[in-house]
């Protein structure tokens, strides 16, 4: 009897030992989901870029409240950056996909379409809608990862509303901050892209002598002035060591590194900066249009946070600040070697390149070590492989 009673005790002693392995386990699970929403949660005040100076941004207006105001802000983008389009009497990539979508099961209420000049623009976009949307696509994480989509919708949000995640869970807020900003950094790359290659092009036109045609020197003096290899008030020629510099100056940043950048400065795109001011990546400013902290640091002047129009301008203004600050001068070193002789878009070392950002967060190394778990705990390394479907884009605006 005294045998069998020890017997049980070492069962239910072993069963109690069990479930506290387990309990232990997914406590665990949850400590590692809920610490990265911390730390991505934190504000753009207490995660800053390294100081800039002083700009002329306007201020961010108030969310458009009519299809009007809606298409100025659309014209405004295409009138910025443009976008590649489909030969001729051909149809594009973003066409065909929307073409196959089926609308079986579309959500409802449908967004309402405006159709002006060639783009189209969507508003009252619910996150129903969007997630249906992507999906029809085949822009979800399984597919990405099967390897049977390697394009993404150029899907342009043009407006971050305040509370836009408030009934979201965690994974669901993620997933749509993550796909909505990677079409708009990719996009913004491409541009640079293109920049980059006219560039290469002048270069190698360049004459047996070394010469430019007053055509082509003027257009290298203007790109030189926009990448502050040379000060606005300073004329060409530009000597070798400047072409080189310029060269490492004008190209991609990796969209795993914006989003993980994006994530933690702006708290998924939460924070008080994104809502108000559209502001993504916490960059300081000094001018009038910056949105002050709530608490300014002593001993830094009267800073702000700057602020923006439209989301896609401040992703332009972040690999912009990456690309011309001294600050991450190392950051264009190592992806110049990353890149070598490679043309075009390529896959650069995120993880790598976030090493180089120890300025961007008076945090330093232990600010990068969270971009690298970021990028890693996300797998968001698959955005480095991915572009953007060829065509037009088109321009959700959410309710």
């Amino acid at each position: 009897m005294k045998s069998k009673f020890k017997s049980n005790n070492f069962i239910a002693a072993l069963i109690a030992v069990i479930l506290i392995a387990i309990g232990f386990a997914l406590l665990y699970a949850h400590e590692q989901s809920s610490a990265e929403e911390k730390q991505g949660a934190k504000t753009a005040a207490q995660e800053t870029a390294a100081p800039e100076p002083v700009s002329a941004e306007a201020p961010a207006q108030s969310p458009a409240t009519n299809p009007d105001e809606a298409l100025s802000e659309v014209a405004q983008i295409h009138a910025t950056i443009g976008a590649p389009k489909a030969a001729a009497g051909t149809t594009s990539e973003f066409d065909l996909a929307r073409q196959s979508i089926d609308r079986t099961d579309e959500p409802l209420p449908r967004p309402e379409l405006i159709d002006a000049d060639g783009y189209d623009v969507y508003t009252n976009v619910s996150k129903d809608y969007l997630f249906w949307y992507f999906d029809q696509l085949g822009y979800t994480g399984d597919r990405i990862d099967s390897g049977e989509t390697a394009a993404i919708p150029p899907v342009l949000v043009v407006r971050i509303r305040q509370g836009w995640s408030d009934d979201l869970t965690v994974q669901y807020k993620k997933s749509i901050f993550y796909r909505v900003l990677l079409s708009l950094v990719l996009f913004e790359n491409d541009a640079v892209l293109r920049e980059r290659a006219a560039l290469l092009s002048i270069l190698d036109e360049r004459g047996a002598d070394g010469s430019f045609t007053d055509e082509q020197a003027q257009r290298l003096t203007e790109m030189a002035r926009s990448y502050r290899v040379l000060k606005n008030d300073a004329d060409g020629p530009l000597d070798e060591q400047q072409l080189q510099e310029l060269l490492k100056r004008v190209d991609m940043v990796p969209p795993s590194l914006a989003l993980a950048q994006a994530a933690h400065e702006s708290g998924y795109a939460t924070s008080r900066f994104a809502h108000t001011a559209n502001a993504l990546f916490g960059q300081w400013d000094w001018g009038k249009n910056a949105v002050k902290p709530k608490q300014q640091r002593e001993g830094m002047g009267n800073y702000g946070i700057k602020s923006f129009d439209k989301p896609i301008d401040s992703v332009r203004s972040y690999i912009m600040n990456l690309n011309t600050h001294n600050a991450y001068a190392d950051f264009r070193e190592v992806r110049a070697t990353q890149r070598g002789d490679q043309q075009g878009r390529i896959v650069l070392d995120g993880k790598s390149l976030a090493d180089t950002l120890i300025s961007y967060s008076e945090r330093g190394t232990e600010y990068t070590e969270e971009l690298k778990g970021t990028i890693s705990y996300n797998r968001l390394e698959r955005a480095d492989k991915l572009r953007l479907l060829q065509g037009e884009p088109i321009y959700f605006q959410g309710e």
